[in-house]
Parts: C-alpha cells; structure tokens; sequence
C-alpha cells in the first residue's frame, strides 16, 4: 500500500486507486456512507441515516464521477491495528505488511470546481484564481473513533495545498467543521440554500479561501 504515516504511526494515508480493477472506489463509497450517517444524524434528524442510505447508488455514482476526474486529489486514511505495540521494529513496522491495513477511518477529494448541481442550486460560481478553476474540496470526513487526534488536518493537507484558494459546501447548523475550516483560512459566504432529498431541511452554504464572488468584489470596489 502507497501512502505516508501521520499521527506518529497511528494512521497511514494514501491515494485512492481509481483505476480498472481496484476495490478503492468501492471502499471510498462504503465508508463515505458511513461517515455521513454518523455526521449528520444529530445535526439533522435521526432518521438521516436511513434517507442516505436509501440513496446509497446515487452517493456512489458521484463517487464514481469524482474519482475518474483527471483533476481529482482522493486520499483514504487507514487505521493501524498495531499501533503502540512495541517490537524489535518499532511500532510502525507493522505498515510493511499491506494486509494489515484493513480498517478505513477517514477520506478526503478535492476537484476542480463547480459541480453539476451547484447551478441547479442557484448558485453563482465562484471565479478561480490566475485562470485556473476553483478548487473544490467536495468531501472530508473522519469517523469518530479516530477523530481528536489531527487525523482532519492531515487529510485536508493530502487534498489541498496549505493555502490553496479553495471553496466547500458545509451544512448550517455543523458548528465544529466551521470552525475546523476556520482556522485553516476558510471564511463563511453566509449562503442558506435548501438541501435536497435525503438532506431536508438541512440548508447548506460555502465557505471559501482566497476566492471571492464577483459581487463582494463589485460591493468592494464601492466602498
């Protein structure tokens, strides 16, 4: 398995291998699931996670799309079974055999920007930066049991640079991903469209780093 120790050996993250054959994409999608039914059922409703659910192929096949997008940076980050036992090697030696990194606990994709459904949304794109896209981080999420230990930090660090313009969509109400993203340079647009399907009544909005909307930027220019 390719990827890189953080947390002093406690997880390994690595690439997500989107190509013919592989079991990434799959396994993106299973634990993607999992993450947004423990997310959000107490930010939204517990029966969250059965609406999800019901909507698993749909969640898949954006997966899907993500994954096969040339822009895309996908990571998957997987819990060591041996971390603190002590050996002759060290207890990260464990990560010679690829076998024992079976538990995935956290993901992360970032693409380029917009998606499809923000338009049908009504939202206004924002403008990339040296006429490149904006940078969307579409996905992050670490399951309870490994959150508290830098493992979110990490995973945004695999998908984007460490100030990287970027924007991403975040429910109201999800106070400790707000702050998460604040104090890595993200600041909120203030946005309160309607969630759809499994998502309602959840509203959601963009917060955005080093990019602005072209009318902050007209309103700017005014004052």
């Amino acid at each position: 398995m390719s990827g890189w120790f953080v947390g002093d050996g406690e997880f390994r993250i690595a690439p997500v291998d989107a190509g013919p054959g592989s079991a990434d994409p799959q396994t993106f999608t299973r634990l993607h699931l999992q993450c947004l039914e423990t997310a959000y059922a107490r930010i939204i409703d517990e029966d969250f996670g059965r609406r999800i659910r019901a909507e698993a192929e749909s969640v898949a096949a954006e997966d899907r799309e993500n994954l096969a997008a040339p822009a895309t940076r996908a990571v998957i980050a997987w819990a060591n079974p041996g971390f603190g036992q002590s050996n002759e090697f060290g207890c990260c030696s464990i990560g010679a055999d690829p076998d024992l990194w079976f538990r995935p606990v956290g993901l992360a994709l970032s693409t380029d920007g917009p998606q499809s459904w923000e338009a049908k949304a009504g939202a206004e794109p924002l403008p990339g930066v040296a006429g490149k896209p904006p940078r969307t981080l579409v996905t992050l999420y670490v399951l309870p049991e490994a959150q508290g230990r830098g493992l979110g930090g990490h995973l945004l660090d695999a998908v984007l640079g460490a100030e990287e313009p970027a924007y991403l969509w975040i429910i109201n109400g999800n106070d400790g991903a707000e702050r998460f993203y604040a104090r890595r340079g993200f600041r909120s647009l203030g946005e309160a469209y309607p969630g759809g399907g499994a998502w309602e009544p959840a509203t959601t909005g963009r917060m955005a780093r080093g990019l602005t909307r072209p009318d902050d930027r007209a309103r700017s220019g005014r004052d």
